[in-house]
């Protein structure tokens, strides 16, 4: 096949994602049809079926891809701070900042992380659940080399990492950009309640 005839495929694939994307969370996954989406996207359900074996393979995607978004976002905002210089406050603000950035653009995402998940194999399922572990590891290593150096206090690291994951993954459930409340606001508090119990004792 020529790079030409490859490009309106992966264009196709994309739309059929994005249409996908907004059915599942308006309706949900099970009561979505390939012939609603194909409907959505303009195309036969027939052809559907030249970009994606069935619904499955569509959310496996959508789940994938949200997961990568995610991942990405975790280790660039560490790489980014880690030698930076700033404070310790100063990094955990802006690493939490983006990374909760895109977790709230993927609002769609993570709605049908938590309800259609379930609608996955286990082998599917286990990818994606890594997706998690991957950052959770990589935010818990950071608190780690911060405590070693003697920017934190020592503390228990599991508890620790889940509970500021906690606390930026509820925005999911109620934060609203047109509440009155800035994001970048909010994250800031998160990060002074987490510092103001993390910091040295000479700190």
């Amino acid at each position: 096949m020529s790079a030409n005839n490859m490009e309106p495929r992966h264009e196709t694939a994309e739309i059929i994602l994005a249409e996908a994307n907004e059915l599942f969370y308006s309706k949900g996954y099970e009561k979505t049809s390939m012939r609603e989406i194909a409907e959505r996207v303009g195309i036969s359900k027939a052809a559907m079926y030249h970009h994606f074996e069935n619904k499955e393979e569509i959310l496996y995607t959508l789940c994938t891809q949200g997961g990568e978004m995610m991942d990405e976002s975790m280790q660039r905002a560490i790489a980014r701070n880690e030698e930076s210089g700033a404070s310790i406050r100063e990094q955990l603000t802006d690493i939490l900042f983006e990374y909760t950035t895109t977790y709230l653009q993927q609002k769609n995402f993570n709605k049908i992380l938590l309800h259609d998940i379930e609608s996955l194999p286990e082998e599917k399922k286990r990818v994606i659940q890594e997706y998690e572990k991957v950052n959770v590891h990589r935010l818990q290593n950071y608190l780690k080399r911060m405590m070693d150096r003697g920017h934190m206090r020592p503390c228990e690291l599991t508890s620790l990492t889940f509970t500021v994951f906690a606390s930026v993954h509820w925005l999911y459930f109620w934060f609203r950009p047109d509440g009155g409340l800035g994001l970048r606001s909010v994250v800031e508090n998160i990060a002074d309640v987490f510092w103001n119990g993390l910091k040295p004792k000479n700190g």
